[in-house]
C-alpha cells in the first residue's frame, strides 16, 4: 500500500519524453550512430524500450508439468551394459533424464534399458529401423524416440536409405505408435553450430518443420497426428547472446503454434537444449564452464523443457567422470540454489525481450516465405542455397572474431598464459574431414577458434 502511494507522487514519463531527453543529452550527436547497436540478426538494439510501444505476446507455456524443466545427460550407447551402468549412475547423482545415442541396431535394448525409470528416457537412434523401434516400444513404451530424416540429410549429406523409403518409414513410425513415443522431431543443432544466425536458425526450423507438416497433410496423416495429441520435438543448441537466446526459445514456441494455425491444428512442442560447441575453445578452456552456465540460464529463461549441459572438455578429452559431473552440477545449482525452476515465464514483462522475440519471429517468417517460394526447404538444400547462406554468416562471424569485433575471452582477448595449448589432445578437437559421395553438401559444425588454435599448435 505504501509503495503504491509512493509511485503516485511521480508523474509517468512517456517514451516520447525519454527520447527527447536522450536527444538533448546527445548534444547534436547522431542517435542512430551513437546509441543503436547492430546485430548479426539484422536487429538494432535500442537504448530504451517502453510500455508505450510494448508488444503483447502470447508465449505458450512449457510442455513439462508445473512449468518445470528437467536435467538430462547424453549417453553414447556403443556398449549396452556400460551405457546402462552410466545411466543409473547419472540418475543417482542428480540427473533427471537420459538421452541415449544408439549407433546401430546391434545394441541390446533389454540390457541398455534394464531397470531404468519409465519416464525421462529419450532415444536418438543413428539409423532408422522400424523393427528395432518396435522392439524398443515393447520395452519402453513411454520413451521419446527422436528421428529426423531431414536432419540426417542435412548433417550427413545422404538420407538414411532414400527419400521415398525414409518418408514411408516416417509415416509408419508416426502412425504406428501412440502417445509421445513417436513425434515429429526437428533438430536444428547443425544450423547453429555451423554459423547460422539466430534468425536463420529459426527460419530454417520453420521451413524444416513445414516440410513434415506439408508431407503429412498431402498423404492424409496430419489430422490423425493432431487427434493423437502428439507434439513437435525440437532439439537445439544454445548460442552465447544471452537475451537474444531467451527470445529465441520463446520464438520457437510462437513459430510452432503459427505453423499449426496455418494447418488448422493445435501444435505444441517439447524443446531440448544443449550449449553449442560453436564458441567453445581449447584456449583457457575453463572459461567454457562460464559460457555453458549462462547459455543454460538463457535457455531456461526462454522456456526450454529439458536441459542437457555440455562438459567443458567434451571436444578434446575422452568422456570422463569429472567433466560430466561438473556439467550436471551446474544445472543442479541453477535449479536447487538459483531456483530457476520456480517461475515458468520469467521473461514475461520485459519490453526488451518481448520486442526482440517479435522481431525474430517476423524476420524468420520473411526468410521462411522466401524458402517456400523457392520450392521448400529440401529443394533449397539440394540447390545449396541454405548451405551458402550459412557459410556466408559463418565467414562474417569468423572475420569479426579475427578482427577482434567478436570477442571470446581467453581466445582473442585476455589470453591466459598459464593454460597454454598442447601439441596433442585425447581426441581430435577439429573438424574431421571424411571425403565421400553425398547427395547434397552436408552442413558441418565448426568452432570459431579452430583456425587460431591450429596456427598456435603448429608453432609448438
Amino acid at each position: 500500500m505504501a509503495l503504491n502511494r509512493l509511485f503516485k507522487d511521480f508523474e509517468p514519463v512517456s517514451e516520447a519524453q525519454w527520447k527527447q531527453k536522450i536527444h538533448m543529452d546527445l548534444k547534436g550527436a547522431d542517435y542512430n550512430e551513437t546509441l543503436l547497436t547492430a546485430t548479426r540478426e539484422g536487429i538494432d538494439i535500442k537504448p530504451i524500450y517502453h510500455k508505450d510501444t510494448a508488444h503483447q505476446l502470447n508465449i505458450p507455456n512449457r510442455s513439462t508439468q508445473n512449468n518445470d524443466w528437467y536435467i538430462s545427460q547424453k549417453v553414447y550407447a556403443g556398449n549396452a551394459a556400460a551405457a546402462n551402468k552410466k545411466a543409473h549412475d547419472i540418475l543417482n547423482r542428480g540427473g533427471e533424464g537420459i538421452i541415449f545415442i544408439i549407433p546401430n541396431k546391434e545394441i541390446d535394448l533389454s540390457i541398455l534399458l534394464n531397470e531404468l525409470p519409465e519416464v525421462g528416457i529419450q532415444i536418438h537412434p543413428q539409423f532408422f529401423d522400424l523393427e528395432y523401434i518396435e522392439s524398443l516400444h515393447k520395452i519402453a513404451p513411454t520413451a521419446y524416440v527422436h528421428v529426423d530424416i531431414i536432419h540426417q540429410l542435412v548433417s550427413d549429406g545422404n538420407w538414411f536409405q532414400n527419400k521415398d523409403q525414409d518418408h514411408e518409414n516416417l509415416d509408419n513410425f508416426i502412425n504406428k505408435f501412440e502417445g509421445y513415443f513417436s513425434n515429429i522431431t526437428v533438430n536444428t543443432s547443425s544450423y547453429q553450430q555451423a554459423g547460422a544466425t539466430i534468425t536463420q536458425e529459426l527460419a530454417y526450423f520453420t521451413a524444416h518443420l513445414n516440410e513434415y507438416l506439408n508431407h503429412f497433410n498431402n498423404v492424409g496423416n496430419l489430422t490423425a497426428f493432431a487427434k493423437a495429441e502428439k507434439r513437435i520435438n525440437i532439439d537445439t543448441t544454445i548460442g552465447n547472446n544471452y537475451f537474444f537466446e531467451i527470445a529465441k526459445y520463446r520464438a520457437y514456441r510462437i513459430l510452432t503454434k503459427t505453423l499449426g494455425d496455418i494447418y488448422e491444428i493445435d501444435l505444441g512442442c517439447y524443446i531440448t537444449a544443449t550449449p553449442s560447441l560453436r564458441n567453445k575453445s581449447l584456449m583457457d578452456y575453463n572459461v567454457n564452464m562460464l559460457r555453458t552456465t549462462t547459455e543454460c540460464m538463457s535457455a531456461i529463461m526462454g522456456g526450454a523443457d529439458t536441459l542437457c549441459n555440455l562438459p567443458y572438455d567434451t571436444f578434446f578429452n575422452k568422456e570422463n567422470e569429472f567433466g560430466d559431473r561438473i556439467a550436471r552440477n551446474q544445472l543442479r545449482i541453477l535449479k536447487d540454489e538459483a531456483y530457476l525452476n520456480k517461475v515458468g515465464n520469467a521473461a514475461d514483462g520485459s519490453y526488451y525481450i518481448d520486442t526482440i522475440t517479435k522481431q525474430l519471429v517476423e524476420k524468420a517468417l520473411e526468410i521462411f516465405k522466401t524458402i517456400e517460394n523457392a520450392g521448400g526447404f529440401v529443394q533449397s538444400i539440394f540447390e545449396g542455397t541454405i548451405q551458402r547462406k550459412i557459410k556466408e554468416s559463418a565467414q562474417q562471424e569468423q572475420a569479426d572474431f579475427e578482427s577482434g569485433k567478436r570477442v571470446l575471452i581467453g581466445a582473442n582477448k585476455h589470453i591466459n598464459a598459464d593454460l597454454p595449448l598442447q601439441k596433442e589432445y585425447e581426441i581430435l578437437p577439429f573438424v574431421k574431414v571424411n571425403p565421400r559421395k553425398t547427395l547434397v553438401q552436408p552442413i558441418v559444425p565448426k568452432r570459431i577458434t579452430e583456425d587460431l588454435e591450429k596456427n598456435e599448435i603448429e608453432k609448438l
